[in-house]
This record gives C-alpha cells, structure tokens and sequence, in this order.
C-alpha cells in the first residue's frame, strides 16, 4: 500500500532561526512581544546604569576629574536637568538601573516560566486534535507509541525549547547594550569586544553542532525505544507465554545504549561550551589590559572600566551562544511534535458539512469499487441493507468484509459507484451526524484501565446511570455487572483483562447502543468466542434488533449470524457472490465462477 499525503517535513532544509520564530508563536505573538519589551526595556535600564561609570570614573579622580568624550556628554546632560554630577548621583543612578533591570527581569522570567508550561501543554493540544482530525489511512501508517514519545518528553523538550528561545533573546539584548556603551567609551573598545565575542562563537560552534546532532539521535533511539515497548506491552502474554520476551529485552538494550552514548556526547558538549568560554576570555583581557597599560599608557580607571565593559560584551555574547545551544538540543523534541502535528494535519479528514442524514429506508452499496494503487479490493458491490433487519456479511479471510464497513462509515471514499443512505449519496451529508447515528463494535476490542461505567460512556457526562443500566441490558451486560462487588464501578484492568472474552464483549457492545444508534456494526465481534457465548450474544442483538427496529450489520464467516440474518451478502475476492435470504430460502449468486470459488472458500 503506497504511503499517503506529503513527504516528512524534517527533511526540508528550514531558514536560519526559523525554528526560534516558529518557537516564539507557538503561543499568541502579544505574550511574547510582552516579554520581548520587558527584556529591551531591562537591557536599556542595565545600560543606563553602567554607562554612569563612565563619568565616575572622572569623578573619582581619573583624567583630573574632568570627564571627557562620552563622559562628558553624561555629565553634561545631568547638568541640563538641574542636577549635580557627584559621586553619590553616579552611585544612585548605577544602583537604580541595576534595580530596574532586575525587577523587569524577574516580570520577564516569570512570564517565560508561564509560557514554557503553556508551550509545552499547546503543544500536546495541537496533536492530539491533529491526530483526532486525520483521516482513517494515516493512522494504520503510524505506530502508537510514536506519539506517546510525543506527548511525553518531546512536548516538554518543546517547551525548555521556548525558555533557551527567551534566555537566548534577553543576552542578545544584554550583549548589544554593552556593545554599544563600549563603542560609545571607545570604537576600538567595541570593535574589540565584537572580535572577541566572534572568535569565541567559531571557536566553540563544533561543540553545539555535536549537541544538536546527539540530540537527534537521542530523539530517534528513544522514540523507537517507547514505541517498541508499547507494543510489546500491548501484546505481551503470548510473548511471556512462548518465552519470547527475553529477546526484545537486548533489543531495548542496544536503544538504550544509543541514547547514552548520545546524552553523554551532548553533556560533553554542552560543558564543554560553558567551560572553555573563560579561559578565552581572560586570554583576551590580558592582552587588552596589557596593551592598554603598557602601550598607550592609559590610565588605570580607564582601563578597569575598559575591561569590565569587555568583560560583560563577551560574557553576554557566551551566555547568547550557550542558551542557543541548549535550542538547538530542546528543538529536536519541538520539531519532532512540529512535523508529526504538520503530517497529522496534511492527513486531515475532510469534515465537510452536508445533509443532515436520515435513516428510514437503509443503506445501499450501488456498484461500488475501491482499491489501494492498481490493486481493487472492492470490485462492483452492489447490495442493500434495509432498516430493521440484521444483514450480515461473510467471506474468507481478505475477501473485503471490513473494508465494506469502512466504505460504509466513510472512512474510506470509493473509487467509483456510491453508497446511499437513504437514497442520499454518502458524500453529500454531515459525515460526523452519520457516524453519531451508528455504533461500531471491532473484532480487536479495545477497553480502558477504568471502570465499567468510563468503558461504556467514554467518559461523557451527558449519559446518565438509567442510559448506563439501559445499554448494559440491551447488550445483556446487566446480570453479569450486578453480581461484581463494586458493579458499574469495578474497574475491568488494563485491556478489560479482569473480564472474560464475553464479558468484554457485552461492555463493548453496550458502548455502542448506550447513545441509541440507528446502525449496529459488529465486524467480526463474535469470532474469538466459544459456539455458545456467541450463539447467546447473537440472540441477545437479534431480539433487540427485533423489539427495537435496530438495524445490524454484522461481518463474520460464523454459522451463527448467517442463520440468525434476514440477508446474507456473501463475498469473495472483494466480489459478492451471492446474495440470500436464510428465512424464506430465497438466494441469487452474481457470478456462477466466483460463487463456486467462495464455496470452496467457505466450506
């Protein structure tokens, strides 16, 4: 079968920084843009208050006490205000930008802290509902357990994604303002300080390149790892049973060993970053404080304001490179739920409006086709299933009974011919009302670790305990449920394992009526039971059928529904064969040659 819709966005080469932009809007654009004025107008408060040492620098006795350049504009304006330029005034406005900058820091992070949550729970919102909107091919593409990775570390990946976003903007600003104050003090200062915060950016590059590709790898190996367990776990009494488990535990193992080597490739690193940053900036500081001392003679307040003012350039521009690389390690997380939410989504199902459906007549395939590529699964099924009767529909293995019903429920569309409901084309009506008029009981029976009553209302809170009793009746379920000590409450174990098969069963069965279907589909919900749980669930649905005009679609190749049906569609080779009616002994086959085949087939 040919994969469906685009090919995975990860392979697409992305612009520069996009990633932190898509990062920035995951959440609405005002929030950030908040945050973002909060950062410049604390970076703008830090610089005022440095920028004061300028002066101070003259004013405690450096260049004779009169200030110069630069320095003498910041006194000059504090003159222009009616205010005079002594060392308590410098101090005060040092202490108040600083003081500023803190408290606009501490509004900022906290609004970060907020939004990293926010990231991370939009995140998991935005794939579940892609996920929940996809068409009915995408999800027999994916395994499982892809998503649970998702929805786990990944989103949370996603939101510490966000944070090195916000850290990596607040030291880009932090790193402009002390480039600019340092240009404003001496061009070949800021120019200095630019070469400096550049050479430390090339010089430790590698090692956030070594971090984003372990990141990578780390991602893949630990989606594979939860993916394989989650099937394994879903599946594991045959494989305790056979003895078998202990094989896909070396499995694990060598995943889980994939993503050591990578998480301690990518802590190297990450230290490795923060580590080396010092050594080449005291290596740069030496060598401006000696040139400035011993070649051009400077004086010393100069100088130790020249070197702080270096030093906070190239520490910012350390810190903007380290917060950078910790989005380049959180954003393999953020991507990974960006493109599964991206190909959900190409995938969407089309959840047109329409008609609202009716279901007074009954439902009929007309010459319907459909197939995968070249390859036809339903070949010219033409046939009817009228209201209030049980129509059940039988072939061998592969013959095409479930994909008839997933014809019928529209989750696939045919390649030619149609399906009426009513006389009305399937495509022209409310798809999402059709399906709310039908209860859908599949052959691999999926229950919840909750309790009976969760099981049968899925957890909405507009049925009632008369609509739970009803519906365990009707599915035969009630006598059963009342001898459990806790009843409706009992809670039936992970994949309802504290129930029997029939039991099972009965509860799934109970799902689909207890919001009053008008169609009842059963795709070979009966075919893991023994002769006598089934021949008494099939008499339980037949008299409901029978008492309250139910219709009741049913795939098997059982004995028991044939006998039990008004019409019997018989399939083979995605062909009907025949077509009969086992209460009044009326039969048609379509095709002498298929018909003998699906005899052969089925006897």
């Amino acid at each position: 079968m040919p994969p469906e819709g685009p090919a995975k966005p990860r392979k697409k080469k992305r612009p520069p920084f996009s990633t932190l932009i898509r990062i920035g809007t995951v959440i609405p654009v005002r929030r950030s843009l908040v945050t973002l004025v909060c950062l410049v107008i604390a970076g703008a408060a830090e610089g005022f208050g440095v920028a004061s040492l300028l002066p101070l620098v003259a004013v405690i006795g450096g260049d004779g006490g009169q200030p110069k350049g630069f320095s003498a504009k910041i006194v000059e304006a504090v003159h222009s205000v009616g205010l005079e330029p002594t060392l308590g005034l410098f101090l005060a406005l040092l202490i108040g930008g600083m003081t500023v900058k803190a408290v606009l820091t501490l509004i900022a992070q906290h609004r970060i802290g907020r939004a990293v949550a926010d990231v991370a729970m939009q995140m998991r919102l935005l794939l579940i509902d892609s996920l929940l909107a996809a068409r009915w091919s995408y999800y027999v593409r994916q395994p499982g357990g892809r998503f649970a990775a998702a929805l786990g570390s990944e989103a949370t990946n996603a939101g510490e994604a966000y944070n090195f976003a916000a850290r990596f903007v607040a030291e880009v600003i932090e790193a402009i303002t002390y480039a600019a104050i340092a240009t404003l003090f001496s061009w070949r200062l800021g120019l200095l300080a630019l070469v400096v915060g550049l050479v430390m950016v090339l010089t430790l590059n590698r090692f956030m390149t070594i971090a984003k590709k372990t990141s990578v790898l780390q991602k893949r190996h630990l989606r594979k790892l939860i993916a394989g367990l989650a099937d394994l776990l879903g599946g594991i009494k045959p494989m305790k049973a056979m003895g078998r488990h202990a094989r896909f535990q070396k499995l694990f193992e060598r995943d889980a060993n994939q993503i050591r080597k990578a998480q301690r490739k990518q802590n190297f690193a990450r230290e490795a970053n923060k580590a080396l940053q010092d050594p080449i900036l005291a290596i740069c500081l030496a060598a401006g404080i000696y040139v400035a001392v011993s070649v051009y003679g400077m004086d010393p307040g100069h100088v130790v304001v020249m070197a702080l003012l270096l030093a906070r350039t190239v520490t910012a521009i350390g810190k903007a490179q380290q917060a950078l690389q910790g989005v380049r390690i959180a954003q393999s997380g953020f991507l990974g739920m960006a493109d599964a939410i991206d190909m959900a989504r190409a995938m969407r199902e089309d959840s047109r409006g329409g008609r609202e459906p009716t279901f007074e007549r009954g439902a009929e395939f007309r010459d319907v086709y459909f197939g995968f590529s070249e390859v036809e699964i339903i070949r010219g099924a033409s046939f009817e299933t009228p209201r209030g009767h049980v129509t059940t529909i039988t072939g061998t293995s592969g013959a095409g009974k479930t994909t008839m019903v997933d014809l019928l429920l529209g989750l696939h569309e045919p390649t030619r011919g149609q399906i009426l409901i009513d006389g009305v084309p399937l495509p022209e009506l409310d798809l999402v009302a059709w399906r709310r008029m039908t209860g859908y009981v599949p052959q691999e029976l999926m229950l919840f670790h909750d309790t009976l009553r969760s099981n049968v209302t899925l957890g909405q809170p507009e049925f009632t305990d008369e609509d739970v009793a009803r519906a365990l009746e009707q599915a035969g379920a009630a006598d059963f449920v009342a001898q459990l000590p806790e009843g409706v409450e009992t809670i039936v174990g992970e994949r309802g394992a504290r129930l029997s098969g029939g039991q099972r069963q009965r509860i799934a069965i109970a799902r689909a009526l207890i919001h009053r279907p008008k169609l009842l589909i059963l795709d070979e919900a009966t075919t893991a039971l023994d002769p006598e749980t089934e021949a008494n669930i099939v008499r339980n649905v037949v008299e409901l059928a029978r008492s309250t005009g139910l219709t009741v679609l049913a795939i098997s190749h059982q004995p028991a529904w044939e006998r039990a049906s008004d019409n019997v569609v018989r399939l083979a080779r995605g062909k009907i064969v025949a077509i009969d009616r086992p209460g009044s002994g009326w039969s048609t086959a379509r095709d002498d040659d298929a018909a003998r085949a699906a005899a052969d087939g089925l006897a």
